[in-house]
């Protein structure tokens, strides 16, 4: 809990975004009214489903915002980015801009925040920091701006015009429809409450309340008062089991004195609208907390407030108003209501700065953007890979790549091909496959989708998993594959030459790992990905599709010890037949030591695999060989790369 971190040293910060005092010199009002008396406020024409549009070239006047056409200052292009009046934003979409001290620019709109500052390559979108490949610069008394930036703040896409230029396009919140843009610089005027749409909260938004800065993480907000006298978070998590007043009140007196603090009073209110449970607390600081808790439709939500001033437990009760306005209810036909959310339509936003990739995943999908991988609670995911295209790639020779990678590991009943077509993801044309693949646990479906572009491969990999949700996650792939936008220029400018993934040439190469604290050396696959690699270390372990390969060196232990630990691990007592069977136990010789060779079947997570244990010794140390290969992924090619593994497998001479 953030609040739970702020206490963890008496006197710290509290971890909110404190609000700086706007100075607004006089040059700087004058270039903010040059800038939007260019662009006369109009009303937001599109409704949901439609589109706002902006198309504009660099060094051309000429532009046209929602099919009428305009005359701007000229755009351009610095370091690969092209910069335009911020003012047109104003004009297309309605965003406005907020001025803080005499260069930092904010734009504003709907829960987006971008702020600039003059000259800088530094910004910010939603609190997360970006590096520019261009700053923003007064040119003529007008302030031009990264084009590529400020349609990210605002959601919108980016792609080619027909007969040059580029065509900047956005779906408006239906909380947009008809509503007049405010043409001042506060982009929450008119707004008198505030919350979250997707996980169904709302309270009153009083004129000193300033939104912090909560992470990307939406399950929590945190704000404070203007005057830095009140700090609040609000939590919402999901709750299978319905609490009462009474199970709420125990839950909040027992997290307080888990933390240490000393609770001042408590109450049960349930003759509320909705019910609740709140409490005063003392924390190891001596600041006072008072902490609510509510249920309704399966969430549990949290309010903490904490006041510098407050002396006395009676003290936080100013507040009261504030708190009582807390509902577990959001309704967005309320056009005064500042929506928090980014998730429209079950989606949430994903972004990754470095390669300048942006696209929309399911909103209950863990998310990693610097590492462009999101995944499901059923199986489920996205993984995003951007490698150097080997020279003369091309689409279809990176395709059939793909196909023989999939033959060399899934035999033929666990895998169909069921599509290949061609189209477009971010103004580029993409090869998409469609394939089922049946691990033994049922059939899921992958999409691939194939992107090349200024030397680059940027791969797309979607898969719904089988059972539960599957054709949930089936259907938004659309979305997804549609919300795809990529500036290209990123890559390009912060990366030389990648990693190659030419499967032809990497599956014919290994590496040769030595150990010298254990005295071995083997060759593993340029393909594997490393889960342990250290090879000083007495573990190591690998992955690749559908298998893993695992080494343990023990100067502990005997092999007769291992083997029975081993034998007595996969005896299945209970006689399940999915439970592992020792199929065979060989006495052989390995690496010109003796050896014992262990064979195991069994059904994991409804998957049949297969384990071969090698365990021999040599001066005192026992090695454990162990290779998982699942049934569906046990291929002629798979195993032959296996066996080429295991006979690498020597001791380094000292």
């Amino acid at each position: 809990m953030i609040r739970r971190q702020s206490e963890e040293a008496a006197g710290t910060a509290r971890p909110c975004s404190r609000a700086g005092h706007l100075r607004r010199g006089v040059s700087v009002i004058v270039v903010l009214l040059l800038l939007l008396s260019l662009f006369p406020v109009g009303k937001a024409q599109a409704a949901e489903g439609a589109l706002l549009q902006l198309s504009l070239q660099a060094g051309s006047a000429s532009a046209t915002v929602n099919g009428k056409p305009v005359t701007i200052p000229k755009p351009f292009s610095e370091n690969g980015t092209l910069l335009v009046p911020l003012g047109i934003f104003k004009k297309a979409f309605g965003s406005t801009v907020s001025l803080q001290g005499e260069d930092v620019v904010k734009v504003m709109y709907g829960p987006h925040t971008g702020t600039m500052t003059i000259g800088s390559t530094t910004a910010w979108k939603d609190g997360v920091k970006i590096k520019l490949a261009a700053p923003p610069r007064m040119v003529s008394g007008v302030l031009m701006v990264p084009l590529r930036f400020v349609a990210g703040v605002l959601g919108a896409r980016i792609n080619p015009a027909e007969g040059g230029g580029v065509l900047v396009t956005l779906t408006p919140p239906v909380a947009a429809v008809g509503v007049e843009a405010q043409s001042g610089i506060d982009s929450d005027a008119g707004k008198t409450r505030i919350g979250n749409s997707f996980l169904e909260w709302s309270m009153n938004y009083p004129p000193g309340l300033v939104v912090g800065d909560s992470g990307g993480n939406e399950s929590v907000a945190t704000f404070t008062s203007a005057e830095n006298g009140y700090y609040l978070e609000v939590h919402a998590s999901p709750l299978a089991v319905p609490l009462d007043p009474e199970g709420l009140l125990e839950n909040l007196v027992r997290s307080s004195e888990e933390g240490g603090e000393t609770v001042l009073d408590r109450e049960a209110v349930s003759k509320a609208k909705v019910p609740y449970a709140r409490t005063v607390s003392k924390d190891s600081s001596g600041a006072l907390w008072e902490g609510r808790q509510y249920y309704a439709g399966g969430r549990l939500y949290e309010i903490y407030l904490t006041d510098d001033n407050a002396a006395n437990y009676k003290d936080l009760g100013k507040h009261a108003a504030l708190l009582n306005s807390f509902q577990p209810s959001f309704d967005a036909s309320d056009g005064k209501l500042r929506d928090l959310s980014t998730i429209r339509n079950g989606l949430r936003e994903g972004y990754n700065d470095d390669y300048g990739i942006a696209l929309k995943v399911p909103a209950d999908w863990s998310a990693d953007d610097q590492q462009l991988y999101y995944a499901g609670k059923q199986g489920s995911y996205l993984r995003v890979k951007v490698s150097s295209a080997p020279a003369g790639s091309t689409l279809a020779s990176w395709n059939q790549e793909l196909l023989s990678q999939l033959r060399d590991t899934y035999v033929a009943e666990a895998y169909t091909l069921k599509d290949s077509v061609a189209s477009k993801v971010s103004g580029e044309p993409v090869l998409i496959n469609e394939i089922g693949l049946n691990p033994g646990s049922g059939w899921s479906t992958e999409y691939q989708i194939l992107l090349l572009k200024n030397g680059y491969r940027y791969y797309f990999e979607y898969v719904a998993a089988s059972g539960p949700g599957q054709s949930g996650d089936q259907a938004r792939f659309t979305e997804v594959l549609n919300s795809i936008d990529i500036d290209f220029a990123q890559t390009k400018s912060n990366f030389g030459r990648l990693a190659s993934e030419d499967y032809t040439q990497l599956s014919q190469k290994s590496v040769t790992k030595t150990s010298k604290t254990y005295g071995y050396k083997l060759d593993i696959p340029r393909l594997w990905s490393p889960v342990q690699d250290l090879f000083e270390s007495q573990s190591v372990e690998y992955r690749f599709t559908g298998g893993r390969f695992q080494l343990y060196a023990s100067p502990e232990v005997t092999p007769e010890y291992a083997v029975s630990q081993l034998q007595s691990y996969y005896q299945n007592t209970k006689q399940d037949p999915k439970g592992p069977q020792v199929k065979s136990i060989t006495e052989t010789t390995f690496a010109g030591m003796p050896a014992t060779i262990l064979i195991i079947e069994q059904t994991k997570n409804s998957i049949p695999v297969g384990t071969k244990i090698i365990i021999f010794s040599r001066n005192d140390v026992v090695y454990t060989l162990t290779v998982t290969l699942n049934t569906a992924n046990a291929t002629a090619s798979q195993q032959a790369v296996l066996e080429r593994v295991l006979g690498s497998f020597g001791w380094v001479e000292e």
